[in-house]
């Protein structure tokens, strides 16, 4: 039997026709459905069958089912195809499975279209070629599956939910942002920037169209994109994934797109490693493109270089760097592409916006580069980037860049070419070969001479500070440092006429930096520029600053020493030969006259830099002197100063100098000469702050250097007269040392002295500027006699002298004169120290004692000179041993003193002390001695200073303070000057006992003296003395035994003041002896009270520091092994730690001291002891003692400073809650210092935060319980201010520095508590002033102004600010109810202002997240927006503006509805003194036109013509509203004419309104619009005419108003313009004359003067009619008004004269219109001539009339008689009584005014001109007025009339 069982490939294929049986079976749409769902899927898995029949038969079903498919209503098996096509590795199945995958998605509903998505995203890596298709399914389905909320527990877990592999995520976060890259191309063009070709295939599916169309069912491009990058911004992807995808959304051009980017870069870059090597490659490959993708668009690579920019690793690709480079300042390269503007080739066009900002992009990262640079990189690039950036600056022209160029970019290449010279080879600046420093040439030309503008300017500034920096850590050869000094030098020259150098701008400054810098402190050029730079008075302060810190030898040594390159040791001098060789270079022809004359030339050359060159030669040569005499002065701030005093009262450098100057006079003496005559010329010449310098250089100089100046002795003379004190008191003292040498001509000084002495005898008279020259001229003889007899020249001192002598007895005997005095004390003293007068030439003892006490009596008032001039005196006195001696008498004398109060008379007490008692052994007289020879022997004095020295040293002892204070002063003076002589020798025990007893004095001035004499006594002893007085010390700080030092210590005596050394337990303070034993008793070591009492032996010693400072009582101390217990008393540490914080400042010093000596290293005893020293102040922050509290507080701040987290850790919790008790603790001072121990917590958090990204969660954790507490009760809520205080402080430092993701939970809160905390934390003090402001003479608006400012630059604001920055969509949506409820309860001004801000804010920073609420917040505005203040109001308005920006078109809408119905219908505002609605409706109106333009303009045609009416309100403030938003929308007058017909319409309505405000707004608003419409065009159009009569005739009627003057103005310009309108309007034209006529006949005294003016130029203008009759009645009442009647009733303060200005305006329109309204044109014959001879006869009888009456009558005459000449009718004006009546206004009356009689002249020409007859008959009239004028001008006229006739 034949087996008939069917095959395999049978079976199958009857499987196959069986479902195609049933398919073709089935008759409806919903059968076929049910169908496919059981078989569609197995149907095509069939398509992996090994027979082809069977695959050949499953096609053809496919085949058929394609077209039975088609209708959309037929849903096909979506998720069981997907699912398979998943399975299956068969391409076949697969491609049969997308094809009606994609065909039936579409037709799925949202929620199976969800739910599908999983399946299509899990796998998706393993995708193969059918990848296109599957991405493309999965973009399909994007729309309908909703995202979890960001942070929840479903997106974190969002992964793990899809089962979704890291390839997955990988592969599709690849994929998406490629797709974020795509951009279909139009034509034929297929590439996409950042994808190759292969990438577009990928995601075009093979270029199929309409795949992006949605009208043709394809996707929206854009949004599938936004779904996109929504996707990738999901807990799907790590940051990992998700990072260059962001970066590219982050660029995209769309903004929906890039701000989903730009919030996935903010939380994807702080976790991404910028240093990954492989990253860095692939953001550069798509930079630059590469693997066949071009490179990507301009925005993405912004992003890009912005990324670099953070990426030190991206600066090793130096090649990539260098392609940057020439990316952004290449010219356009060789195939046409613009490297900045675009990827594919274009014009060489301008660059746009897009390409600015890229080559800005680019050059900040090549500033990167060039700062943070790999050494590598910089120096390989450095030189060709400085090369190329040259060439880009002078590419753009140089140094004026063309039109157009960027200048951003130019300021960066100068920046960068400065960085790059730092960072470089040394050959970018200093060439290697043939150095011109090129470089720096150039950018100093830059900065001279480039004109792109001050930005750019600042940037070459910057590069030229930056190659300063380089090249002071080069080390220069000799010839390169020449080549810069040359380079300086010149540029310092070229800066002194910019304009002859073709310069804008100077370059001192920087010139100046770099000598200073760059070149040793011994180069001649570097200190010449200094003098240049100090001369340079017209430039900037800041250039002779520094100029004056390069002469500085300290600061050279500052501004070079911070790089280590420079050492005290180190600087070296210019030498003095080589200075004054750069400074006097000049020559002179006479070899006698050189160095004068040479000093001259460069005083002339030089005039501003003189007084710096010599002083700085001088104190350069001293420095050089005194180093050569080993008298080293140090380099400090004070060095100047040091040097100058060295030679002027240094006995030792003195010495020095002088034999300094000897030697080199003899070596290089014109050197020398030439300096000296320098300082003789800046004498002389009155060169400012050279006055002293000549006196004290001759007092060093030989003899011999001084010859060639004795020459010009008597130029000094002109010197002796000077007003000047200074310059007249050295010319003095030098005329007496130069006339006194031996080489000076006696027969020329003769000459001099006589003209001086008769100048001295005119003293009785003198007064002012004589009495000066007496002054100087008595100061200059005394000074010449007394260096004459020390030359032993006594044969001069004859005659002139005795005549001297005896005037200075008459002056000191008769003047009263101060200054006569002072030139007395000053001559006398001179006189008696050279030994020039003896006690003979004064008197007998009784007048020598008149004269003692004349001195006396000066001397008690404290003048110094009269002191010194006692001392001076007694120098010629005899020493006897007569206790009644006149020397006693002095002595006496100056004892009496001691009651002088100032201190410093006393060192002068003094110091005459020691001439008394030594003579010229004194060393204070050894620096008085200023010729060369040895010093004076004086008389001998045997005895008195044994005596003065043993009286001073008993009154050391006194009680009387007065006298204890002075004798310890004079006692310092006499071992400073007199210390060497054995008497003072013999007594320096004696003196040491005396200072060491004065050392405790409660006087800090006997302190301080008694300090420094026990260091003079030190100084001053032999060997045995210094060795007694250290053991002495020593003794009574380190031993048992008592001292003199020390004092008697017992029980009871007191050694701190009480309460200074608080014990903390609760048994008071340290304060005597026996509490230093209980103490010592209480720490557990009775050792203690011997380590203290060694540092506290008295109480004098321990509350003064004169001790410590002076003899370094720490150091000794610290030598006697007072260490050596402390190892076993631990105890001591707490406490000590503690008081070193007391609140008293003598005991922290102490303390300090003390801890400084007994411990040797102070932060390993405190890690050490860390513990116990927290756990004392823990416990003592809480002690009853305030100072306790007090100094645990800032110990505890002090402690936990600089110190690890981990160390202090354990204590934080506790230590943030005693400070927030001891926040509000009774004492203030302690309340302090907790608020800085707050401060320090808050730091220690803030850092906390700082470094709390994702890598760890502690701050986070501490956050999270901080803030609630801070926001508590406890905190922010606290009734103890200090506690808000720093609660708010805390917050602050939180919202500044803490994460976005911690703190977002937090915002909705915080905003709303942070603006109620702005009315809270407001000093109670602003309220009070607010409501008294009329008392302290303030107006509450600028209470509120300052207010304002306040808030705007309120912490609190910044700190809502930030919280605003970190707003994210879900946040802002929990923030809008927190915000309204804010601005619903705010209650005082600065927290509804600050909601106003924070709406602004939103609207301008974070428009994205706030658009959809605004219009819910505009709408709240009308709410708000009228508050009682006017300041709040107005920032509600402010902020509507800014709204306005995010609103829809309905709500702006809204809002001017609102705004109009605020102006319009708020009847009770007008009532007010400020219509603050009305108002409010300007500031919103005008806030949305300023801020939100774009929707201003959007409804500027229902807005606008309101906006114009509203800008003539009378109301100032409302004016000014509406009128800037006006200006700020509307360019011109045309946008009138543009809305002329809205405008009117409103107008007319508001025009009947009750209201007058709004009828006389809407009054002046027509009459505006009718001048703009007439200043548009000359003759305006009938149909702008039309519209605007009958608004303008009914603005005209009813009573007059203040202001409707402007109507009628307007009024008078419509009748001028509409000519042809009223011509054709009979009835118009009838109106007009009715209109004119019934305001001129107006009553209002105000407005009448100008209807009257105004009916004149009406008449002119209506040529057609006269009405001259109407107009003479109504003017002729005002023109015959007395002079004597009533005046007009005005009101106001100044009525009087107003009513007079305005009765003279009112009479000078009435003439005006009087002979404007005869028309010749229509009144002919009889009828003119009578009309004429009414308005002469009329004027002519005004009574008095002004000059402004005066005028109208010329100018009215005028324009009537030029009508009359047009008309030809002259012969109408031949009429007798015409012509009476123009001999009385024309030739009778006297105008006055030039002014006026030109008009009148004029007036006259045209009467000749006009009537040739007429002018005959007034021949002789206007030939006497020719006459008679006296203007040449108005002569001149009046010619022109005669010639005319």
């Amino acid at each position: 039997m034949a087996d008939h069982t069917p095959s395999l490939e049978q079976r199958e294929l009857s499987l196959v026709g069986k479902v195609e049986m049933r398919i073709a079976l089935a008759d409806s749409d919903q059968k076929l459905e049910t169908i496919l769902k059981t078989y569609l899927a197995p149907l095509l898995l069939k398509l992996t069958s090994e027979y082809q029949s069977v695959r050949n038969k499953v096609i053809t079903i496919c085949q058929h089912l394609s077209t039975r498919t088609k209708p959309e209503s037929i849903q096909l098996p979506v998720a069981a195809l997907v699912k398979q096509s998943k399975e299956q590795e068969s391409s076949l199945v697969r491609h049969f499975d997308l094809l009606y995958i994609q065909q039936g998605v579409g037709r799925l509903s949202q929620r199976e279209k969800a739910e599908l998505l999983p399946t299509v995203i899990s796998g998706i890596s393993n995708s193969g070629s059918h990848g296109p298709q599957i991405l493309n399914l999965l973009l399909r389905l994007l729309e309908a599956f909703v995202l979890p909320m960001r942070g929840s527990k479903e997106d974190v877990e969002m992964r793990t939910t899809l089962k979704v592999s890291e390839a997955d995520a990988s592969y599709l976060a690849s994929w998406l942002g490629k797709f974020l890259l795509f951009s279909p191309q139009k034509g034929t063009s297929v590439t996409s920037p950042g994808l190759t070709d292969e990438d577009i295939t990928f995601i075009s599916l093979q270029g199929k169209e309409d795949l992006w169309n949605p009208a043709s069912g394809g996707l929206n491009l854009l949004r599938t994109k936004v779904l996109a990058a929504r996707l990738l911004a999901c807990g799907l992807f790590d940051d990992r994934d998700r990072f260059i995808p962001a970066l590219i959304a982050s660029a995209d051009t769309a903004s929906t797109i890039s701000d989903i980017g730009e919030d996935m870069m903010k939380r994807t870059l702080p976790a991404t490693d910028l240093e990954d090597e492989a990253l860095i490659y692939q953001i550069f490959t798509m930079y630059f493109g590469g693997d066949k993708a071009p490179r990507v668009k301009a925005p993405l690579r912004l992003k890009i270089l912005g990324l670099l920019s953070k990426s030190t690793k991206s600066t090793t690709f130096a090649n990539n760097v260098m392609r940057i480079v020439d990316d952004g300042i290449a010219s356009p390269s060789m195939d046409g592409e613009d490297t900045v503007m675009s990827n594919a080739p274009s014009s060489n066009s301008s660059v746009g916006r897009e390409a600015t900002k890229l080559r800005t992009a680019i050059f900040q990262y090549i500033n990167f580069v060039a700062r943070y640079g790999a050494t590598e990189t910089l120096h390989a690039i450095a030189t060709r980037v400085v090369t190329r950036l040259r060439d880009f600056v002078e590419n753009q022209g140089w140094p004026k860049p063309g039109p157009n160029e960027d200048l951003v970019s130019r300021g960066y290449a100068y920046e960068v070419m400065g960085l790059l010279a730092k960072a470089g080879p040394r050959s970018v600046l200093v060439e290697d070969e043939h150095t011109s420093l090129d470089l720096l040439r150039w950018l100093f030309d830059s900065l001279a001479r480039d004109l792109s503008g001050s930005s750019i300017v600042v940037s070459i500034e910057e590069a030229l500070s930056t190659v300063l920096i380089a090249m002071s850590r080069m080390q220069l050869k000799a010839d390169e440092q020449a080549v810069l000094e040359e380079l300086l030098v010149d540029q310092m020259l070229q800066s002194t006429d910019l304009e002859a150098n073709k310069r804008l701008r100077s370059t001192r400054f920087v010139t100046i930096r770099l000598a200073n810098r760059c070149l040793p402190y011994s180069s001649v050029e570097a200190r010449w520029i200094d003098v240049l730079g100090i001369g340079a008075v017209g430039d900037r302060a800041e250039v002779r600053e520094e100029a004056e810190r390069g002469l500085s030898p300290y600061w050279y040594r500052m501004l070079n020493g911070s790089l280590g390159t420079v050492q005290q040791e180190a600087i070296a001098f210019p030498t003095f030969d080589a200075l004054m060789a750069q400074f006097f270079p000049g020559r002179t022809t006479n070899n006698e006259m050189e160095p004068l004359a040479v000093a001259q030339q460069t005083r002339k050359l030089y005039p501003l830099c003189f007084q710096h060159m010599t002083t700085f030669v001088r104190r350069a040569l001293f420095h050089e002197a005194m180093a050569v005499s080993k008298e080293i002065v140090n380099l400090d701030s004070e060095w100047e100063r040091r040097i100058d005093a060295s030679a002027e009262s240094g006995e030792k450098a003195r010495t020095g100098i002088r034999a300094y100057l000897k030697e080199l006079g003899s070596r290089s003496p014109r050197s020398l000469q030439t300096l000296l005559s320098a300082l003789f010329v800046g004498l002389v010449e009155q060169v400012s702050g050279t006055e002293s310098q000549l006196v004290d250089f001759i007092a060093l100089a030989p003899d011999s250097l001084l010859e060639q100046l004795v020459l010009h002795v008597s130029d000094l003379l002109p010197a002796l007269q000077s007003n000047n004190y200074a310059r007249r008191m050295a010319g003095a003292h030098a005329y007496g040392v130069l006339a006194s040498h031996p080489s000076a001509s006696e027969r020329k000084i003769t000459s001099d002295l006589t003209q001086l002495s008769e100048t001295v005898m005119k003293w009785q008279s003198a007064v002012g500027a004589t009495l000066n020259q007496v002054h100087g001229a008595l100061v200059a003889l005394s000074f010449y006699y007394s260096r004459t007899a020390y030359r032993g020249r006594r044969e001069g001192l004859t005659g002139a002298f005795q005549q001297l002598s005896e005037t200075i007895h008459d002056i000191i005997t008769e003047s009263k004169d101060s200054s006569l005095k002072e030139a007395y004390y000053i001559a006398l003293g001179q006189l008696c120290m050279f030994n020039a007068i003896q006690p003979d030439a004064i008197g007998d003892s009784a007048k020598l004692r008149i004269i003692v006490d004349k001195i006396y009596n000066s001397a008690k008032t404290g003048d110094e000179t009269a002191v010194l001039c006692l001392g001076q005196v007694s120098m010629i006195v005899n020493e006897t041993k007569n206790e009644d001696s006149d020397l006693v008498y002095i002595e006496e004398q100056l004892y009496k003193l001691h009651e002088i109060r100032q201190a410093e008379v006393h060192f002068s007490v003094g110091e005459a002390l020691s001439y008394l008692a030594c003579g010229w052994r004194s060393e204070a007289l050894a620096t008085k001695l200023d010729i060369e020879g040895p010093l004076p022997k004086g008389l001998e004095r045997t005895s008195s200073l044994t005596r003065i020295t043993e009286r001073i040293l008993t009154d050391c002892g006194t009680t009387k303070p007065s006298l204890r204070k002075a004798a310890v002063m004079w006692l310092l003076c006499l071992v400073q000057f007199c210390g060497q002589q054995p008497e003072v020798q013999e007594r320096l025990a004696k003196c040491q006992a005396a200072f060491k007893r004065c050392l405790g004095d409660r006087d800090e001035l006997v302190q301080e003296s008694a300090s420094r004499g026990l260091g003079l006594v030190y100084e001053k002893g032999d060997r045995s003395l210094k060795d007694d007085l250290v053991r002495d010390l020593v003794s009574s700080f380190s031993s048992d035994r008592q001292s003199q030092l020390a004092g008697n210590v017992s029980a009871e005596t007191q050694l701190f003041e009480p309460g200074a050394l608080p014990t903390g337990e609760g048994s008071g303070s340290v304060s005597t002896y026996k509490d230093i034993m209980s103490l010592a008793s209480e720490v557990g070591d009775s050792s203690l009270v011997y380590k203290f009492m060694s540092m506290a032996s008295s109480n004098a010693i321990w509350s003064s520091r004169a001790a410590f400072g002076r003899f370094g009582l720490s150091n000794v101390l610290s030598d006697s092994s007072v260490d050596g217990y402390l190892a076993s008393n631990p105890k001591l540490y707490p406490k000590l730690y503690r008081y070193r914080f007391d609140p008293n400042s003598g005991v922290q010093r102490s303390m300090n001291d003390i801890w400084s000596a007994l411990v040797k290293d102070s932060a390993a005893t405190i890690d050490k002891y860390f513990d116990d020293i927290v756990e004392d102040l823990l416990t003592s922050i809480l002690g009853k003692e305030w100072r306790v509290r007090q100094a645990s507080c800032a110990a505890l701040a002090d402690l936990m400073q600089g110190r690890s987290l981990d160390k202090y850790e354990q204590y934080l919790e506790r230590i943030w809650t005693q400070c927030f008790k001891v926040l509000d603790d009774i004492k203030e001072s302690v309340r302090a210092a907790a608020a800085s121990l707050a401060r320090v917590l808050t730091g220690v958090l803030t850092r906390t935060l700082e470094t709390d990204h994702s890598s760890t969660k502690s701050a986070a954790a501490m956050l999270k319980h901080v803030l609630p507490f801070l926001l508590s009760p406890s905190g922010m809520d606290s009734g103890a201010q200090e506690v808000q205080a720093f609660a708010v402080h805390t917050l602050l430092e939180i919202i500044k520095k803490g994460n976005g993701s911690t703190l977002r939970p937090f915002i909705p809160e915080l905003v709303e508590r942070l603006i109620g905390s702005l009315s809270t934390f407001e000093p109670e003090a602003v309220n009070y002033l607010h409501l008294n402001a009329s008392k302290y003479n303030l107006t509450e608006q600028k209470i509120d102004d300052m207010r304002l400012s306040s808030v705007r630059s309120s912490p609190l604001m910044e700190a809502v600010e930030r919280c605003l920055d970190l707003l994210d969509d879900e946040t802002m949506q929990a923030l809008q109810p927190r915000l309204e409820s804010a601005m619903r309860s705010a209650v005082g001004l600065p927290s509804k202002v600050g909601s106003s801000r924070i709406l602004v804010s939103l609207s301008t920073r974070r428009l994205a997240v706030f658009r959809p609420h605004a219009d819910a917040f505009l709408k709240m505005i009308e709410k708000v927006a009228l508050d009682r203040n006017e300041t709040v109001s107005s920032s509600y308005a402010i902020s509507a503006g800014y709204m306005a920006r995010a609103a829809s078109e309905k709500q702006v809408l809204r809002l001017m509805a609102y705004c109009r119905s605020l102006y319009f219908e708020s009847e009770g505002d007008r009532a007010s003194a400020t219509p603050r609605r009305a108002i409010t409706s300007g500031e919103i109106i005008a806030a949305t036109a300023k801020n939100a333009s774009d929707s201003f303009k959007a409804v500027a045609t229902s807005v606008l013509p309101f906006v114009f009416v509203a800008k003539h309100d009378p109301n100032d403030q409302v004016k000014e509203q509406f009128s800037n938003a006006w200006d700020e929308t509307v360019g011109g007058s045309r946008a009138i004419s543009l809305y002329l017909k809205e405008i009117v319409e409103l107008c007319l309505t508001y025009l009947d309104s009750p209201q007058w405000v709004l009828k006389h707004t809407s009054a002046r608003a027509i009459a505006d619009a009718v001048t703009a419409v007439t200043s548009l065009e000359t003759t305006i159009s009938a149909e702008a005419a039309q519209v605007l009569w009958p608004a303008l005739e009914k603005a005209q009627g009813g009573k007059t108003w203040e202001g409707k003057e402007d109507v009628l103005k307007a009024f008078v310009k419509f009748v001028e313009s509409a000519k042809p309108y009223w011509e054709s309007h009979p009835d118009v034209a009838s109106a007009i004359i009715k209109i004119a006529v019934r305001e001129a006949k107006r009553q209002n005294v105000g407005y009448r003067q100008y209807s009257v003016k105004c009916l004149g130029q009406i008449c002119r203008a209506r040529v057609d009619v006269d009405i001259s009759g109407t107009v003479f009645e109504i003017v002729e009442p005002l023109l015959k008004v007395s002079g004597d009647g009533e005046p007009m009733d005005v009101d106001g303060e100044d009525a009087t004269p107003r009513a007079d200005d305005i009765k003279q305006a009112t009479m000078a329109g009435a003439v005006e219109s009087l002979f404007a309204s005869i028309n010749p044109a229509v009144l002919k014959g009889d009828e003119l001539t009578r009309a004429v001879a009414q308005a002469l006869g009329t004027t002519a009888e005004i009574p008095a009339p002004s000059l402004t009456v005066w005028r109208s009558t010329y100018a009215g005459l005028k324009q009537f008689f030029d009508r009359v000449s047009a008309a030809e009718e002259g012969s109408s004006l031949i009429a007798q009584e015409l012509r009476q009546h123009l001999k009385t206004l024309l030739f009778t009356s006297n105008p006055g005014s030039e002014a006026v009689r030109l008009m009148r002249a004029d007036t006259i020409v045209s009467l000749t001109q006009t009537s040739p007859p007429l002018a005959s008959a007034l021949e002789s009239d206007v030939l006497a007025l020719v006459k008679e004028e006296k203007s040449a001008v108005v002569r001149d006229r009046l010619a022109a009339a005669a010639l005319a006739r």
